[in-house]
């Protein structure tokens, strides 16, 4: 058990990629050089490290440094939307090696968006060199609500989506544990991951469809049965139709609620009376549940992230008035700056998440070693289930 108290955290310390001396390694994890020292050998010799010379630069013998082998293994992220598929694989550090995109439609069936994810699936893999059995963990993200067995519980965005089990097949393609959230949680996952980060914050997704993710004491927060955050449910907030309200007052028709809304921003930018009193609707719609949510979280941040993200200069100070004069303790507000790729981006942190959860509960009495880990795949996946009837 000790011994394995050790690994975990050297494998802590060395897993941002960083090469490091042993002395540093000692004092980031408190051990002594001489337990360092066999650890980092003994993790060497099964497969996580590698040593390498330091700076041949300086006088004298340089001192070895050992990097973490985040090519090991790797993960897969995968973005089902409604205008496109986006699957990203990564290395055990985080480091997007392929990512492969392709287009959809928002009226394409469920079977038909499935079998452009599998497509996409092994294209991102192809264009990484690598196989199925190269992936750990995979996650994917979803419109939608999503239960805690990967089951759509309810989807208003794609067609034959209510009901439909989506950790299965992808579990089936990839041969490993495969887990599904809500695309919104995932881009707040994304969030803190990469970007603005607060132990307790809340993502708010803007756009042709408003949402919002939770980070509670430095955790994801989806609920007991993903539902977590769905303010929007409320109809009298108005949320459900506040970017169709939106978009109504750009001149002309336009099919394309994001390219209309678009125009709107752009028109009271350049003090379009109208616009101007749109965008101020459009504020003050968003920032009723917002208020809710933020005098029932507190938190410590907001992040406004999503396909209106660009209207965050006209967003941002309406937003903050609303709060500064609603909230005791007014949250600071942001921008996302990691745009459409944070859906992705969080999908590949919860796999991350998955296989360092199976690396720190492995059983003290195996040897820790990628094989352990990769090994164990089908292992650690759930039991096989009947397949969900969709319910649409």
């Amino acid at each position: 058990m000790l011994r394995r108290v050790n690994e975990l955290s050297v494998l802590s310390v060395l897993r941002d990629g960083v090469p490091r001396v042993l002395s540093e390694i000692a004092e980031r994890t408190g051990l002594s050089w001489r337990t360092t020292s066999v650890v980092t050998e003994s993790l060497e010799q099964h497969g996580w490290l590698a040593s390498v010379d330091g700076d041949t630069r300086r006088p004298g013998r340089p001192a070895r440094q050992y990097r973490f082998l985040a090519e090991v293994g790797h993960v897969a992220g995968i973005d089902i939307g409604a205008h496109a598929i986006r699957v990203s694989i990564a290395d055990l550090a985080g480091t997007i090696v392929a990512t492969h995109r392709v287009k959809a439609s928002p009226r394409d069936s469920a079977d038909k968006r499935l079998a452009a994810t599998r497509s996409t699936v092994r294209a991102a893999l192809a264009e990484a060199g690598l196989g199925e059995a190269d992936v750990w963990s995979a996650a994917v993200a979803s419109t939608g609500i999503i239960a805690g067995d990967g089951v759509v519980t309810k989807s208003v965005v794609l067609p034959g989506w209510t009901g439909l089990d989506l950790a299965t097949p992808m579990s089936d393609l990839l041969g490993c544990p495969v887990a599904v959230a809500n695309d919104c949680n995932l881009a707040t996952l994304a969030e803190r991951w990469r970007g603005h980060h607060a132990d307790t914050m809340i993502y708010l997704l803007t756009g042709v469809r408003l949402g919002t993710g939770l980070i509670i004491s430095g955790r994801l927060h989806r609920g007991s049965a993903g539902a977590a955050g769905e303010i929007g449910e409320i109809r009298e907030l108005g949320w459900h139709d506040a970017a169709e309200r939106l978009a109504a007052v750009a001149p002309g028709q336009h099919r394309d609620r994001d390219r209309a809304a678009t125009l709107v921003f752009a028109a009271a930018r350049d003090g379009d009376t109208t616009a101007v009193a749109a965008v101020d609707q459009f504020a003050a719609d968003v920032a009723g549940g917002l208020i809710a949510m933020t005098l029932t979280l507190d938190p410590d941040l907001v992040v406004i992230g999503g396909s209106f993200v660009h209207a965050a200069d006209l967003l941002l100070p309406r937003l903050r008035q609303h709060l500064e004069r609603a909230c005791p303790h007014p949250p600071r507000l942001e921008a996302s700056q990691l745009g459409d790729e944070a859906v992705g981006l969080g999908a590949v942190r919860l796999a991350l998440d998955a296989v360092e959860s199976r690396i720190t509960n492995l059983d003290s009495a195996t040897q820790l070693s990628p094989a352990a880990i990769s090994g164990n795949r089908l292992s650690q996946a759930p039991p096989a289930r009947p397949r969900t009837l969709r319910r649409d």
